[in-house]
């Protein structure tokens, strides 16, 4: 018997052919989206203890495509290729995108690999960092989420591990909604990591044995949304409670931080400042002992009183081309500590985004 071996590169283009035969030959819409997404993120940090300074750069290429059947199924198959500014590598990173999507009005479902940013983007920093998004942009789960208004609920799963050199498997169930009432709403976000990992120090019957572990994170918050009320393009301001269930089966270890977190965020034609102030318990208690591998949230949550200031300057901010300077300072451990962030980003699809929006106006506006 003769075995067939295709490379995965000849793969991934038969299955572009097939949508796009499938989409001709059955008279369905053919879909595709392009983006371009560049970064570069400088943190100083020291003389801190916490959090390293460091500087993220790179250039994200996105490119998918797919046929959408009767207006509300589409299936969708792409890549996202990361390209690091200095590496002599022309893919730094790749990974695959491939999902199919049920939409219809206030509701959408995912299924497979598909990006997570604008989905999972609401999440807070302690939960969430920034570059979870640059390092981790594909989900690889299900994602369901009603929506309407200023109003939602969504459940979802991303598994984002099995049976590799350190991880046994592991993976992210999530939740997340708002209610909002008039200028109030009640808002929450939560997920439960499991993980189980490796221990290479035991070894029962010449094979590794495995640990547990558990991160679990709850955020409830009261708020304020001003938006359409004053001049400004945005203002709201909220306070929430914090509580987390870290637990490490292998030591029956188990802590429970808890900690109040106040965001406010205010932007006017181009300018924006967001303060976020968290005070309350150390989170992250096991970090030097399993450090990225058990979380995924800004490392400045392990002190105990920690404010970030962010000034924000939209230099381009549309449905399609967004360009935007961050300038923040980060106060914790009795030093001040900076950041500054570009970003350029081009999103460009022929599901929604066809026309340029260049409504959104600017300080500098009469300037030139």
């Amino acid at each position: 018997m003769i075995k067939l071996t295709i490379p995965m590169n000849t793969r991934f283009l038969l299955i572009l052919l097939l949508l796009t035969l499938g989409s001709i030959c059955f008279s369905q819409e053919l879909l595709w989206q392009i983006g371009v997404h560049n970064l570069f993120d400088n943190s100083e940090f020291a003389p801190s203890t916490t959090r390293a300074s460091r500087t993220m750069s790179g250039t994200q290429i996105r490119s998918i495509i797919g046929i959408g059947i009767e207006g509300k199924h589409q299936i969708l198959a792409g890549a996202n290729l990361n390209h690091e500014w200095g590496d002599s590598q022309l893919v730094s990173d790749a990974k695959l995108i491939a999902h199919y999507k049920y939409h219809i009005p206030n509701f959408e479902f995912n299924i497979g690999a598909f990006p997570k940013k604008t989905l999972l983007g609401r999440y807070p920093r302690n939960m969430f960092s920034d570059s979870i998004y640059w390092t981790q942009p594909i989900m690889n789960g299900f994602f369901a989420e009603y929506q309407r208004d200023k109003n939602h609920a969504n459940f979802w799963l991303d598994w984002t591990g099995a049976k590799k050199a350190v991880t046994y498997e592991s993976f992210y169930i999530g939740w997340s909604g708002q209610l909002q009432k008039n200028i109030l709403y009640i808002r929450h976000f939560g997920y439960m990591f499991h993980q189980v990992m490796f221990d290479n120090i035991a070894i029962i019957d010449n094979t590794p044995s495995i640990s547990v572990k558990d991160n679990v994170k709850t955020i409830t918050a009261l708020g304020i949304d001003l938006d359409g009320h004053t001049a400004l393009n945005r203002l709201e301001s909220n306070i929430g409670v914090s509580v987390s269930m870290e637990r490490d089966r292998k030591t029956d270890e188990t802590h429970t931080p808890i900690g109040l977190i106040w965001e406010t965020d205010a932007e006017f034609r181009g300018i924006g400042l967001k303060n976020t102030l968290y005070y309350g318990n150390s989170q992250q208690r096991f970090y030097d002992r399993y450090s990225n591998h058990l979380y995924w949230g800004d490392l400045m949550y392990k002190t105990q009183m920690y404010d970030r200031v962010d000034l924000i300057v939209h230099f381009y901010k549309s449905n399609i081309l967004n360009i935007k300077l961050e300038l923040s300072l980060h106060f914790a451990e009795r030093h001040i500590y900076n950041q500054q962030i570009l970003t350029a980003s081009f999103d460009l699809d022929n599901f929604r985004n066809k026309n340029l929006d260049k409504s959104y106006k600017y300080i500098w506006d009469s300037w030139f």
